[in-house]
């Protein structure tokens, strides 16, 4: 009987395998070192560049906070300006209106006078002003002569709101009370047709 040694053979098989490569032990801590070389340039970098983007950031918010400064300048400048003009605007109002408003006793005189000139057989007892209201009594020889006077006044054009109260008749005569707005027209006045003077 034939033995075979098959031991032997197997261990020689083993002991038979492909080329193994190994990396010396000294460059194991050369490639832990340039990893993290690697991480710290790029942590780095990283840190650089949001360094960058925050300076790029503040810039632009000093720039912004500047031209809001010279905004709110503006503005306040703005409204002294509109403050101010709104003052003006109210003087010049208040100057108008007491312009407007005052009466020139000479020009008011003489606007009567001149109604009562065209109008014949009426009298004036009484004359009462307060600002542009007129007030005044007075006579005439018939309720036509009172009548044509109403109607000189409103003629001149320098009265308006004409009132004409009731008259009454006294010893032949008519005594009447009459008020009236003293307003001058803007541009010249038209001169005015007197109205037929009434008798008794």
């Amino acid at each position: 009987m034939i033995k075979v040694n098959l031991v032997g053979a197997r261990k020689k098989t083993a002991g038979k395998g492909g080329p193994k490569f190994a990396l010396p032990a000294t460059s194991t801590p050369i490639l832990l070192v340039l990893i993290v070389l690697g991480f710290a340039g790029g942590g780095y970098w990283w840190y650089s560049s949001l360094n960058s983007q925050s300076a790029e950031l503040d810039s632009k918010i000093k720039g912004l906070e500047a031209r809001k400064a010279q905004l709110e300048a503006v503005i306040k400048q703005d409204q002294v300006f509109e403050a101010r003009k709104k003052t003006l605007e109210n003087r010049v109002r208040i100057i108008e209106g007491l312009q407007k408003n005052q009466l020139s006793p000479v020009q008011v005189l003489d606007q009567l006078a001149e109604a009562i000139e065209r109008t014949q057989y009426v009298w004036l007892a009484s004359l009462d002003q307060k600002d542009a209201v007129l007030t005044m009594s007075g006579t005439g020889t018939s309720l036509t002569a009172i009548a044509d006077f109403y109607t000189n006044l409103n003629a001149t054009g320098y009265f308006r709101n004409v009132d004409l109260g009731p008259s009454q008749e006294n010893a032949g005569n008519f005594t009447f009370s009459l008020k009236c707005e003293f307003a001058p027209p803007r541009g010249p006045a038209a001169p005015a047709q007197p109205a037929k003077a009434g008798g008794n």
